[in-house]
């Protein structure tokens, strides 16, 4: 069974899963694109149409909708779970300053599309928001299970972000500890809504709109910019203008308007910086706190072009190499 355990040092839970070793690598080592275009079928992906055997049983299916017999998105619980759904959530001390618990939560995965190939950029708008579809009404049954604290949903692409599969999919990690930085984010919310009556979100988004200078892109549900403090190069956020503080509180009419931005923004990147790693994150307030108007839901996508080096391990302080006006511009221009 997987572990978690408190960090007395930096007031943070660190997840112990021995299982995760085990996990298949269906990239080149060294090569971040492979030479030759991947086949839209792999016979030996367990995530391929007809290996559904080769995955743990399916929790949620979506059928293609011109072939009900056929699958569009799968989602089952991750086959080297980081949390697993058994287990408790009571703290207990092995020492005087060690506690832990176990690894308890849900680890699933989201296979976004039959196809072997085709990344989430090159998707139709009607697929992408069938894909939202499925990651919103499954966040939304996780965060009605009250043991569970955070449901964090995210997208590794790329071995370099951290992706061992070639095959486009999103995770789903539930949580019953809500991580150190997702708590610092939520305080900083809670004391600046204390303070000015309003969310910093809104806010954010409003003085961004009217600087220009950061916008990447906009419609009438979201618009994308790259953050004035990014941490990362083209690190560029995705927000939307009809706020909720969860995804799953979202309303599920600005799917679509979420689909077309997010096609435009993963376009815009591919075409600028030529398929790069990255990490998609969708940002949520804790379970405990969303009935309040602090937070506002919103996704951020992160391109690994750099390296975390001893400055910033050391320190928690980034270092980015390009200032996110040229990175908006240079994405704007793609």
């Amino acid at each position: 069974m997987s572990t978690l355990r408190y960090d007395v040092t930096t007031g943070d839970w660190v997840a112990f899963s021995s299982v995760r070793a085990a996990r298949p690598d269906g990239f080149k080592r060294g090569n971040e694109v492979h030479a030759t275009v991947p086949p839209a079928l792999d016979p030996a992906c367990p995530f391929c149409p007809g290996n559904e055997a080769l995955t743990p049983e399916q929790t949620e299916v979506e059928p293609d909708p011109l072939d009900p017999s056929r699958w569009s998105v799968r989602i089952f619980a991750n086959k080297f779970p980081v949390l697993e759904p058994k287990g408790s959530t009571l703290r207990h001390m092995s020492g005087p300053l060690f506690r832990e618990m176990d690894g308890y939560g849900r680890h699933e995965l989201v296979v976004e599309s039959p196809d072997h190939a085709r990344s989430l950029s090159e998707q139709s708008v009607d697929h992408v928001q069938r894909l939202l579809t499925v990651l919103h009404r499954r966040s939304r049954a996780l965060s009605r299970e009250g043991s569970l604290e955070v449901v964090q949903i995210f997208k590794n692409h790329g071995s370099s972000a951290g992706s061992s599969m070639l095959h486009p999919h999103f995770q789903i990690l539930a949580t019953p500890i809500v991580p150190r930085q997702i708590r610092i984010k939520y305080q900083m919310a809670a004391e600046y809504y204390q303070i000015t009556g309003s969310s910093v979100y809104q806010d954010l988004c409003r003085a961004e709109l009217e600087a220009g200078t950061r916008v990447v892109c906009q419609n009438s549900e979201f618009v994308a910019f790259a953050p004035f403090a990014a941490r990362s190069p083209y690190e560029t956020w995705l927000v939307p203008l009809r706020v909720a503080p969860t995804f799953e509180m979202a309303d599920p009419s600005t799917l679509t308007g979420l689909s077309e931005i997010l096609i435009d923004v993963l376009s815009r990147m591919r075409r600028a910086l030529g398929n790069p790693p990255y990490n998609l994150i969708v940002n949520s307030a804790p379970r405990r706190h969303t009935d309040e108007p602090d937070f506002v839901w919103h996704i951020e996508i992160v391109p690994r072009l750099a390296t975390a080096a001893g400055f910033e391990l050391g320190t928690g302080m980034a270092i980015n190499s390009v200032l996110p006006e040229a990175a908006a511009e240079t994405l704007r221009s793609a």
